[in-house]
């Protein structure tokens, strides 16, 4: 194969890494991961064509990498914990450290246009993941068995336009709702401490909006829900997760809905 055949996929935490890698090798790409955590080269190796394992902050190392494998196309994939990141800065390299030096801020949509630029320079374009995950995008629906009442839609509806707002300002794309209160904004923390947080507030059922920014760049930080996300609800009170139709990775259809039905949330594409 050409290296315009090849791939390199800088893989996070969860099950998108390995989604996408299958998605990618059916359209006929070689697979190269650089792993930046120890739970994506577990479940990547004997998956990619090559696995690296790498610390998020070690670009040099990883555009070194790249350009050994004379591969000129990458994608961004899974979770890499933020906090991580700022409990570790003194593992980001030099090439980092003045990256980062240079921005007005450390918001997720400074950082993706930093890296954008960056790997521009080297010859390196990044591709979206909507390339290679754009079959788990569902239409608007009611997914499960237990449907909102009329009440709970207006609630619905009231967390969608704060989400919004949110996700907007580059702060979180989850907001915690009940009888029009919002309990909970996610924030660096994530949308399973957003959801402990607002269920911890409310006596009894919540309501958790997910949506995609205004501008979602379709490279980076694509809205996911997934059966953490409904265990994360249910564990904690219960009620209804409502998220962007054709904005939201879903990673297994079927299997949420089963799990939705078991533990009574109710499920909504809006």
């Amino acid at each position: 194969m050409t290296s315009n055949n090849k791939l390199a996929i800088v893989a996070g935490n969860g099950e998108l890494p390995v989604l996408l890698i299958k998605s990618a090798q059916e359209q006929g790409f070689t697979t190269c991961a650089l792993a930046v955590t120890d739970e994506a080269k577990y479940k990547l190796e004997g998956l990619c064509d090559k696995v690296y394992r790498f610390y998020p902050g070690q670009i040099t190392k990883m555009l070194n990498c790249i350009k050994s494998e004379v591969i000129h196309q990458a994608v961004f994939i899974g979770k890499v914990p933020k906090l991580d990141l700022l409990r570790n800065l003194h593992k980001l390299d030099w090439l980092a450290i003045k990256n980062l030096s240079r921005l007005s801020n450390l918001n997720d949509d400074s950082i993706h246009d930093s890296i954008v630029s960056l790997l521009k320079q080297y010859d390196i374009e990044i591709l979206p993941q909507t390339k290679f995950l754009k079959h788990l995008f569902l239409e608007k629906e009611v997914l499960s068995k237990r449907k909102p009442t009329l009440e709970e839609r207006v609630d619905i509806e009231y967390g969608f336009d704060v989400a919004k707002k949110v996700a907007s300002l580059d702060i979180g794309q989850t907001v915690v709702v009940k009888n029009k209160m919002i309990l909970a904004v996610e924030a660096i923390e994530g949308t399973d401490e957003a959801i402990k947080r607002g269920c911890s507030l409310s006596k009894g059922d919540v309501i958790v909006v997910k949506v995609s920014k205004p501008n979602q760049d379709e490279r980076f930080d694509i809205p996911t829900i997934g059966e953490r996300t409904i265990h994360s609800l249910a564990n904690n009170g219960g009620g209804i997760l409502a998220f962007e139709a054709n904005k939201t990775i879903v990673t297994d259809k079927e299997q949420l809905i089963t799990l939705a039905n078991k533990l009574n949330i109710c499920l909504i594409a809006i």
